[in-house]
């Protein structure tokens, strides 16, 4: 039995059941946050922008936008949600996978929206979604960056295809097709990273998956072995002798990818490679009192890798900031936080903030500085960023945070979680419309109706006008 029959397999035949009682709250812990960040991104130029196409296409009021008070033909919502919920680069991250919630989570509540699936039908997709793209980008060696491809797009889609495929119960033949199907939508290059578009990799993941299981219904088939067979998926993106295929589907699930190694959720609005930088730095201004004016300079190791996607050392638009550590670790200086409001116009010419960028280096220690990239194997132990801070009367600190809050090792507690949502809602939900929205995801298992959730996310249009 091929590798892409058994992923087909183990897609069609685990049921809610299957699944153990950790991953399954994760996954609702995953999902509320993937919400969190999808709500806090609904008012980005790109996502109204991708609201108003979507809302111009016309078609079946089949599933809801968020934030956008109306439905949309369920393939289109699925784009629409999947570009919302990617637009601040809020979202969760997971090793070698990029940003795993959001390929797939946007993709099966708008496919359940339409079928009227219950949580419950949901969160099983969802695991068993987060568990195909997962493995895959675990078990290959795959070097896109390196080939000016983005890496999660590609596994985002055939993650999406899977979990759609379970939602809709296809049988394992049928999965295998949308496997297929998936292979062939797949896309996405690098050059897109810090424009409008760059959250386009989930949103297409997205939509990609929610088709490709849609046609394997209707029995349109494609090549049932694309993920091993060669010039199939991997021998084309990884290239031969980069992938390893003959243990790549034993281990579905034991343990599921949401379990070990886990998904981080983001404590800060910025890029994840910026987070251990900003958890020491923060460190030694606390341990030491500093702020920008007592500091002269600022060194954060870092990575050649890091720096093809923090690429930007003087940001143009508040998105490309996000991608920005002098940004980044001068906003922190000047404000002793790093929140929502650290990316706005406003924050990108502050003159101190201008001023706190200039004393910003980066240099390149041998260590193997998290986050992983997509050639190091599952078992590297990385460290974090090495940050050492020259006051102006000439002392020097130094620290260097390997394991932040928020990574798997060490989850944001329910109190963080439920305020990070909070705070991504606050200008489009009422207090009670949050706490009721927070609470059926926290409790997605009992949901006899998905919808009882996105009539609330699709409603907080009126709020946000």
């Amino acid at each position: 039995m091929g590798t892409t029959e058994k992923i087909a397999q183990f897609v069609a035949q685990t049921t809610f059941e299957d699944i153990p009682r950790q991953a399954v709250e994760l996954a609702k812990r995953t999902a509320l946050d993937t919400l969190a960040a999808a709500l806090a991104g609904t008012a980005e130029p790109g996502s109204l922008a991708i609201t108003r196409y979507v809302k111009n296409l016309g078609g079946p009021p089949q599933a809801s936008i968020v934030s956008g008070g109306f439905r949309a033909a369920v393939a289109d919502a699925a784009l629409a949600n999947g570009c919302i919920a990617h637009a601040l680069d809020y979202d969760d991250c997971g090793m070698k996978m990029g940003h795993p919630s959001v390929m797939v989570l946007p993709a099966l509540l708008s496919l359940g929206d339409q079928l009227g699936a219950s949580g419950r039908e949901v969160l099983t997709a969802y695991i068993v979604g987060l568990e195909v793209e997962g493995k895959v980008a675990l078990h290959a060696d795959f070097k896109l960056m390196e080939r000016s491809l983005n890496n999660q797009s590609w596994y985002g889609t055939l993650g999406s295809a899977a979990a759609c495929a379970r939602l809709l119960r296809l049988d394992a033949n049928q999965t295998r097709h949308a496997l297929g199907l998936a292979a062939n939508f797949a896309c996405g290059v690098s050059a897109s990273h810090g424009t409008m578009i760059a959250p386009m990799s989930a949103g297409n993941a997205c939509r990609n998956g929610v088709v490709a299981a849609l046609m394997a219904r209707e029995n349109i088939t494609a090549n049932p072995d694309i993920i091993e067979t060669k010039s199939g998926f991997l021998y084309t993106l990884v290239g031969p002798g980069n992938y390893h295929t003959d243990h790549l589907a034993d281990g579905l699930g034991n343990p599921f990818y949401i379990v070990s190694p886990g998904i981080g959720i983001k404590k800060y609005p910025s890029c994840y490679h910026t987070h251990r930088a900003l958890d020491a730095m923060f460190q030694l201004m606390a341990e030491h009192d500093l702020g920008d004016k007592d500091i002269a300079e600022v060194d954060v190791g870092t990575s050649e890798r890091a720096l093809r996607v923090l690429a930007y050392s003087e940001p143009g638009t508040p998105y490309q900031a996000k991608f920005s550590m002098p940004h980044c670790i001068a906003a922190a200086m000047v404000d002793r936080k790093v929140s929502l409001g650290t990316f706005t116009p406003e924050k990108l010419s502050d003159a101190r903030i201008v001023e706190a960028r200039k004393k910003v280096h980066l240099s390149f220690p041998n260590v193997p500085i998290w986050p992983g990239l997509a050639d190091v194997g599952p078992d590297t132990v990385f460290v974090g960023n090495p940050v050492s801070v020259r006051t102006r009367d000439g002392r020097t600190f130094s620290a260097r945070v390997d394991i932040l809050r928020g990574d798997p090792e060490k989850p944001l507690s329910d109190t963080d979680l439920l305020a990070k949502y909070r705070d991504c809602g606050q200008h489009l939900l009422d207090p009670a419309d949050i706490q009721r929205s927070s609470e059926l995801v926290l409790a997605l298992d009992q949901v006899e109706d998905i919808r009882q959730v996105m009539d609330i996310l699709m409603a907080s249009h009126g709020r946000q006008a």
